[in-house]
């Protein structure tokens, strides 16, 4: 019998169409900085989907220029692929891998030293409270509507 067991924390959100449709993903990610969050980590290092990657989710991790790793996210939206960064708070150890879909749904895949509720028993439930403390300031713009949050762990 096989005992492996697929555990999946993310958040999920949605924008709006006129969000949609002014949404520049560099912008997006400097907003990310913006509240406290980067995309490099201690090493230099980005971990990313490279360009034409067709959802094989072949993540890399190199050494780039900040300018090189914004023209790639420009360029996968451009030729609307699935975009995708990990991005690490700078206040914390916690971090998540971003997906970006059609430049409308968004993915926050947990997998960084996951926050977690404290409490005195063996279960394990995601602090979804501190992620959206987090993640929901970089939308303050009024042009970048979200219409949907989803907070999931499935395990």
């Amino acid at each position: 019998m096989n005992n492996f067991r697929s555990r999946i924390y993310g958040v999920g959100g949605f924008f709006s169409e006129r969000s949609r449709a002014i949404l520049s993903v560099p912008n997006l990610i400097q907003h990310f900085v913006n509240e406290g969050w980067d995309y490099v980590d201690s090493k230099g290092i980005v971990t990313f989907l490279p360009i034409g990657d067709d959802d094989d989710f072949n993540w890399l991790c190199e050494t780039i220029n900040r300018n090189n790793i914004l023209n790639i996210l420009k360029i996968n939206q451009a030729q609307k692929e699935t975009i995708g960064i990990q991005l690490l708070r700078r206040d914390s150890k916690a971090g998540c891998d971003l997906l970006i879909f059609n430049t409308n749904e968004m993915v926050f895949s947990l997998s960084i030293y996951r926050n977690k509720i404290v409490v005195e028993s063996d279960i394990d439930i995601t602090d979804f409270t501190w992620y959206l403390e987090k993640i929901l300031p970089v939308f303050k713009n009024p042009s970048l509507q979200v219409e949907q949050i989803i907070c999931e762990q499935v395990v």
